[in-house]
């Protein structure tokens, strides 16, 4: 519990995350919650990530590596040793706190940068994410350049216009300026007199192969100051403009500080829980629910949910729940809405979409046509379902396939039932290893092309042709075969087929068309893909035989469920809406 004279100190985190935290962590009434925020990201495979990316950074000469120091004290002294002596990379440093500034906490690295305002030296933040951060987008715009993890410093870097930062990623921008205002606060940021165009930057390690560095693992420089942001804005005619992630961070971090301020004086709370993704994981999750209605708009509707100033706005005009939204009246509506959610693109579609989403949920429906015309689904003698599986990594690890052979054209059929024909590795694979499996997968697969053109191969979204397409790029063995399968014709995308006529409560994944329509169930109580990947790092890592044996299996039969699944949507459309069923 913090009493009024706490200080008040915000980590990176909080100016991205719900301020409704920020309120409960003030609120001198309220208890330490259990958890930490940060649970979310902290799972295995993002902490492997950081760590491969900071023994890169600590292999570079002279770089000061903080992590071994056993106390915080021994971390701070370590670090400012390093900083003084002009390190050009400490690794995972410890900074001390800005209390002016209402700032604490530390980046991944600190990289030499040039120097700081009194001549010293310099230095820019790096954080380490688990994820893409940059997108394939050719711009004229000069925002983003790219170093080598084994020469990060920003002044040798290298600008990227075809390979720039994603404004989807906004949240760990917003993270990662809160590190820069740290170091500006506290004296030690690199000004940007020495940096490309002169600006002023921070660093972010992802996932992303750069390009222009021959596919390598890179530091990617931001820009501060390049407005990229799409956000609300009452005095722009579009009702929107684009701002600079450090003024997204300012604006954020300053709201947050009165939040805190309020709380800690015991006022009435600032803000209301309004649902977003983190609340899964948020260690205030026990004390927000309760202060939500059970109908509430952001707790109900979770497919495309209307984002927190969209939820605001409606709660301001008097719809706040789902019977709300149901019966309100959208022409009379959207003239006052509208004006205030024009930092989200198409705004009016949306809000239609969740109003019908909402009466769906009231009715109980959770999958509704759009439309009374016959669907006809294609057909043939021969059809083939496909699914495929990926590893955490992005490897295809699993190419499953569900047969339908009722005239036994195939020497491999043995009766007129479909059946499950796959092709797998369950192995940390390298590119030879996928290839490999690929190659055997995609063999097959065109050998029965070519002995029955007429085939149709079934597929749920484009996930598996962009994969098909990439094999064929890089792996030259197989590249004519693929072009022979992508120039076939066979291949049927039944989720095309789905988005036109149908609309789901809950979206019109596979799971949810398959269960709700064809009235189709997957033998795992918790099937997803997200969960398989956790499946396939035991089927591959358990050191106990038997948890791998049956964690394979698992895979093996959620995959053939999946492609079951499909089999079963078409099974359902034919029956149910076809021209022929129709009449």
């Amino acid at each position: 519990m913090r009493g009024p004279s706490s200080p008040i100190l915000l980590d990176a985190w909080a100016a991205r995350s719900c301020p409704v935290k920020t309120q409960n962590a003030f609120d001198p009434h309220l208890s330490e919650p259990v958890g930490h925020p940060r649970d979310d990201e902290l799972f295995s495979g993002a902490q492997a990530h950081v760590t491969a990316v900071c023994d890169a950074f600590a292999a570079i000469p002279s770089a000061v590596d903080v992590r071994s120091r056993a106390s915080s004290a021994s971390r701070r002294a370590a670090t400012h040793r390093a900083t003084d002596a002009g390190a050009p990379v400490i690794v995972c440093p410890e900074l001390p706190s800005s209390p002016h500034g209402h700032r604490s906490g530390s980046p991944d690295a600190l990289i030499l940068a040039g120097t700081r305002a009194d001549g010293g030296p310099g230095y820019l933040p790096v954080i380490v994410k688990d994820y893409l951060v940059l997108e394939s987008h050719h711009t004229l715009a000069e925002f983003t350049w790219v170093s080598p993890l084994d020469d990060p410093d920003p002044r040798h870097a290298t600008m990227s216009l075809d390979q720039t930062f994603r404004p989807s990623r906004e949240r760990a921008l917003i993270q990662a300026a809160h590190h820069w205002r740290l170091l500006d606060d506290l004296g030690l940021v690199a000004t940007p007199d020495q940096c490309p165009n002169h600006r002023r930057l921070v660093g972010l390690v992802g996932h992303d192969e750069l390009g222009v560095l021959d596919d390598a693992l890179a530091v990617s420089w931001l820009d501060l100051d390049h407005k990229f942001i799409r956000t609300f804005s009452r005095s722009a005619a579009s009702g929107w403009r684009r701002r600079s992630v450090l003024d997204r961070y300012d604006h954020e971090q300053t709201f947050r500080v009165s939040v805190a301020e309020h709380a800690l004086a015991g006022g009435e709370p600032m803000v209301a829980p309004i649902v977003v993704p983190e609340c899964e994981s948020c260690q205030w999750w026990a004390v927000c629910e309760p202060r939500l209605d059970d109908d509430d708009l952001s707790l109900r509707i979770s497919k495309a949910p209307l984002d927190v100033r969209e939820i605001s706005t409606l709660r301001r005009l008097g719809v706040a729940t789902v019977d709300d939204l149901a019966d309100a009246n959208l022409d009379d509506l959207l003239p006052v809405y509208l004006p205030e959610v024009q930092h989200r693109p198409r705004p009016e579609q949306r809000l239609r979409a969740a109003a019908r989403r909402a009466r769906l949920i009231r009715e109980g429906v959770l999958l509704e046509r759009n439309d009374d015309d016959p669907i006809d689904v294609p057909a043939s003698r021969l059809e083939i379902d496909f699914d495929i599986e990926t590893s955490p990594d992005g490897r295809v690890y699993l190419w499953g396939f569900e047969v339908s052979d009722p005239e036994r054209l195939l020497d491999s059929t043995t009766d007129a039932d479909p059946y499950y024909v796959s092709f797998s590795d369950f192995s940390d694979m390298d590119d030879a290893a996928e290839h490999r499996l690929a190659s055997r997968a995609i063999q097959w697969l065109d050998s029965v092309i070519a002995a029955h053109p007429e085939t149709i191969v079934v597929h749920y979204s484009d996930y598996e042709i962009v994969h098909l397409r990439h094999f064929g790029r890089v792996f030259e063995d197989d590249s004519s075969a693929v072009q022979r399968l992508l120039d076939s014709g066979c291949f049927v995308d039944l989720f095309t087929t789905i988005r036109a006529h149908f609309f789901g409560v809950n979206g019109i994944g596979l799971k949810v068309v398959a269960t709700a329509g064809a009235g189709f169930s997957w033998r795992d109580p918790d099937p997803g893909g997200l969960n398989s990947q956790t499946w396939w790092n035991l089927a591959v890592h358990d050191p106990d035989p038997t948890v791998r044996e049956a964690s394979r299996t698992r895979v093996l039969e959620y995959n053939e469920d999946d492609v079951r699944a499909t089999l079963a949507v078409r099974h359902w459309l034919r029956d149910q809406y076809s021209s022929t069923s129709a009449a």
